[in-house]
């Protein structure tokens, strides 16, 4: 009984956390919408559009300036500032909705393509380890790359000797979810790379 219930709060959460970002997005899209419609309507006006009564124009005009808006938003995202604004409302709002960052982790998790050109390690940094990408290894060194959270595509690229890497036995995609989820799940490593 109690599995049945945690198993149903699980559920309507997952089904919460997936549908907020979408009811918000429609709500920004509406609102959008009826503030671009007003202006669609002065200029059908200004263009002497509204006289022909057979077609209205506000639509067609409000669409059109809908699309230009979001290819404007689409060009921001560019931007580093704009980056770090959408970043900040992650580390700084976001995290208050339950279970927030987990649900992202796996929706990341499964929109990522499988990489198999990485090669998930544990690299020993004095007395700790951190997790990383095995990027290429030769004459004793590797290349390795050491990500950040919570956006694994950035981090720091290190050249260690062979011997301070341990290869981990995950995929890249369960590996990168493991990060996002504050290392939950990455297995420790227990062979070492193969000098070439």
């Amino acid at each position: 009984m109690a599995n049945t219930f945690s198993n149903i709060k699980e559920t309507v959460i997952s089904g919460v956390i997936l549908f907020l970002p979408i009811f918000i997005l429609l709500l920004i899209f509406k609102k959008l919408y009826d503030s671009l419609y007003g202006i669609g309507h002065k200029l059908c006006i200004i263009f002497g559009l509204d006289k022909m009564a057979e077609m209205n124009f506000v639509p067609i005009l409000t669409t059109i300036l809908l699309v230009i808006v979001l290819y404007l938003f689409g060009l921001m995202v560019r931007f580093a500032m704009v980056t770090k604004i959408k970043e900040w409302i992650e580390n700084n709002v976001l995290i208050y909705i339950p279970t927030y960052s987990k649900y992202k982790a796996k929706m990341m998790a499964k929109l990522q393509p499988e990489d198999r050109s990485e090669h998930p390690v544990l690299v020993q940094l004095g007395e700790a380890w951190k997790p990383g990408f095995l990027m290429n290894a030769a004459d004793g060194k590797s290349t390795v790359f050491l990500p950040t959270t919570p956006d694994t595509d950035y981090g720091e690229v290190w050249i260690v000797q062979d011997s301070k890497v341990t290869t981990v036995e995950m995929t890249p995609k369960e590996f990168r979810t493991s990060i996002l989820l504050s290392g939950k799940g990455i297995k420790t490593g227990k062979s070492r790379i193969n000098k070439e």
